[in-house]
């Protein structure tokens, strides 16, 4: 039979780690306590400017917000005025840039020299392939001869 000393003992340790994280009674009582302060002692004014408070915000936000609207609207529009402005003189001044220059004679007399000598170096071009393409043909019929005459000496069948 247990000792009925340690049996009640065991019980009251075991209750020990409920009792210590259990918050709950100071919770509330912190709750009734920031509740009397709020509503009892103050009789409500706090509520009561919080009120006035947020009425007066949500008047604001409406107010403000058409202001800002037609402000907007009316600042956005000198703005599209202004910049489309903006963007005609720009375009006047890159016409006014862009215009065609005659070319010395100096200048089209260096033209014309360049693609002559272009015009020659790309016949002389074609030439030299024209005679090495030749050359290789010659080559090649001499290479077929050679080979043809060795294969006769040789007796090999074609």
């Amino acid at each position: 039979m247990p000792d009925n000393r340690v049996f009640p003992l065991s019980t009251e340790l075991y209750k020990v780690p409920l009792r210590i994280l259990d918050h709950r009674v100071f919770v509330n009582g912190e709750i009734e306590s920031f509740l009397e302060n709020f509503e009892v002692r103050r009789n409500d004014s706090e509520v009561e400017k919080l009120f006035q408070v947020t009425e007066t915000v949500g008047s604001l936000k409406y107010d403000l917000s058409e202001r800002c609207i037609a402000s907007g609207t009316q600042n956005l529009s000198q703005l599209d005025t202004e910049v489309n402005h903006l963007l005609d003189e720009v375009n006047a001044l890159l016409a006014k840039a862009k215009v065609e220059r005659t070319a010395s004679t100096q200048l089209q007399e260096a033209r014309l020299a360049r693609e002559q000598r272009r015009a020659e170096f790309l016949t002389n071009l074609e030439h030299g392939y024209r005679r090495i393409e030749n050359s290789f043909e010659e080559k090649e019929e001499e290479i077929a001869e050679l080979y043809s005459d060795l294969q006769l000496k040789l007796n090999i069948a074609k």
